[in-house]
């Protein structure tokens, strides 16, 4: 497919999901899967102020960005820490080169396979509610033009966070991030029991989970990760390739 038509069916389908009914968690997975396809990104993560103004990662294109992200969260160091401190973009930080700037975090990207990173802030008028980041496995300038996807990609983010919760969009932003912390446990909880179950990665259980709520009777992402958890639905029953929706 052209690159200009993943980018518009991209950008048609959150818009069209952020109009509907939609999963909060499900919608920041796939703005971080998107910065991959369509942002020259070979790995993508969200993060996010919580109510006690502490860093939580929140979404990530895979198991490796969110063991990455948590981290990061964890040391108070590295590209979403600095972009969320100052409110400004970080952009093309080579790793190789940065273990004065980040000297527990960079050394782990590497670790991770990445050898740059990119961080943009999501804001809330002049407010920065937390941060996009691009992760790449080769250092090099990024094209003004992934920038400005990868920035759109993140307002997007901060307009789903907003419609989930009341009163001024700070607050609603902040309802939002509270309700995708707890949907989210649930999610990794789910997806852990059908790694188990299926002996599969964290990234296979993750892809599997999600289609079978995309292609099956069992709702949202969220809701059957809770009904997982809640053994209203059998890890069986998501494992098998032959089901038929409910």
């Amino acid at each position: 497919m052209e690159p200009e038509r993943r980018q518009t069916e991209a950008f048609a389908g959150l818009t069209e999901s952020l109009v509907t009914d939609f999963d909060l968690a499900e919608i920041l997975t796939r703005v971080t899967e998107y910065c991959v396809t369509l942002c020259s990104a070979d790995g993508a993560g969200i993060v996010v102020v919580d109510a006690d103004g502490s860093l939580r990662d929140i979404a990530y294109s895979g198991d490796a960005v969110r063991r990455l992200e948590s981290f990061q969260t964890s040391l108070g160091e590295g590209p979403c820490v600095d972009c969320v401190r100052t409110g400004r973009a970080v952009t093309g930080v080579d790793l190789t080169t940065a273990d004065e700037r980040w000297p527990r975090f960079a050394p782990a990207a590497r670790r991770a396979g990445y050898a740059s990173a990119r961080a943009l802030p999501l804001r809330v008028g002049s407010t920065v509610v937390g941060a996009l980041n691009l992760f790449d496995t080769e250092v090099g300038d990024s094209p003004e033009a992934d920038l400005l996807r990868a920035q759109t990609l993140a307002d997007l983010a901060v307009i789903a966070l907003v419609q989930h919760g009341a009163g001024s969009a700070a607050s609603r932003a902040r309802e939002g991030v509270a309700h995708t912390l707890r949907t989210r446990s649930l999610i990794e909880r789910a997806k852990g029991i059908l790694a188990e179950s299926g002996d599969l990665t964290m990234d296979q259980a993750d892809l599997l989970l999600r289609t079978h709520a995309r292609n099956n009777g069992d709702g949202s992402l969220s809701l059957l990760a809770e009904k997982l958890v809640g053994r209203e639905v059998t890890a069986q029953r998501v494992l098998s390739p032959t089901d038929a929706p409910a």
